[in-house]
């Protein structure tokens, strides 16, 4: 493969970039990426939901009606006060990350509130457990030196919540709290799965769907995440911490929403184009990157 030198237009340097024959003859463009200017990833791919906070501020009247309205016409306006209630009893991140989970999750709360508790139980248990065989099965090949993997790595899926649970807290890819909520819901999974004559879905079903949230939450929230991202240090963006770049899940769950830039860039959304400047040559810290960011806007 030939190699050419080009003096780059960011940082005005010469570099040596290895290009094909095409692109050699001039036949196709070459795109240099700066080497000497250190990037990280911004989250772009994240939800907002504030609509349960909306009720617990009278400021938002206006906006409440209007959410109430759209509750009616999804759960029916029939007993709707008594659905409405249910509603009110799920607790919800107002920020996470975007995956598949949350449309999954609205469902269940949606069926939840509308009274239908065996499908909601059990739809939250089958999520639990999608999550599960995901966060193994994307991350599998990060761990092929690890004991577990010679076990795994010709599987497909899995229904051994304890063994998938074990594999998890071994290959730390999610906070212990996680574990331990996973770790809770496994014994309902089983109760509502297989027959349990006293087994109350009614009864279990806002508790098990709050606790798999809150598992939810640990695994794939934003805010409180702060071992993987910067949150608003720079107004109005989330950054991945420079550290957290190298851990599996960030890698197969985080970084697939993100784009990767420098501290100093302009980025045209409507082309998806992002132009770089020089801000700093060389490696940054957290800090440094988010100074440059915080000054370049």
């Amino acid at each position: 493969m030939p190699k050419i030198e080009l003096t780059c237009p960011t940082c005005n340097q010469k570099h040596l970039l290895s290009v094909t024959e095409s692109q050699a003859r001039g036949k196709e463009p070459i795109h240099l990426l700066c080497p000497n200017l250190d990037r990280r990833y911004r989250l772009m791919g994240f939800y907002i939901d504030s609509t349960r906070g909306f009720y617990s501020t009278p400021a938002f009247k206006d906006q409440t009606d209007s959410q109430t309205e759209d509750l009616k016409a999804t759960l029916g306006h029939e007993n709707f006060q008594e659905k409405f209630d249910r509603w009110r009893k799920i607790d919800y991140p107002p920020l996470g990350l975007i995956d598949e989970y949350p449309e999954k999750i609205a469902q269940i709360i949606n069926t939840y509130s509308a009274g239908y508790f065996y499908p909601a139980v059990i739809s939250a248990c089958c999520l639990a457990e999608r999550i599960l065989n995901r966060l193994v099965l994307k991350t599998r090949d990060h761990f092929k030196n690890y004991p577990h993997y010679k076990n795994i790595y010709r599987k497909e899926s899995f229904d051994d919540w304890g063994k998938m649970i074990n594999i998890i807290s071994d290959w730390r890819l999610i906070p212990e709290r996680a574990i331990y909520l996973m770790r809770e819901l496994m014994p309902i999974r089983h109760q509502s799965i297989h027959y349990t004559k006293a087994f109350d879905f009614g009864a279990i079903a806002p508790d098990l769907i709050n606790k798999l949230i809150a598992a939810i939450t640990e695994i794939f929230g934003v805010l409180n995440r702060k071992d993987i991202y910067l949150v608003f240090d720079v107004p109005g963006e989330i950054w991945v911490r420079l550290e957290a770049q190298k851990h599996p899940f960030v890698k197969e769950f985080v970084l697939p929403h993100c784009y990767y830039a420098h501290a100093n860039h302009d980025i045209d959304f409507e082309k998806s184009k992002i132009t770089e400047r020089v801000g700093k040559i060389g490696t940054l810290t957290d800090e440094e990157f988010v100074e440059i960011r915080k000054s370049s806007k």
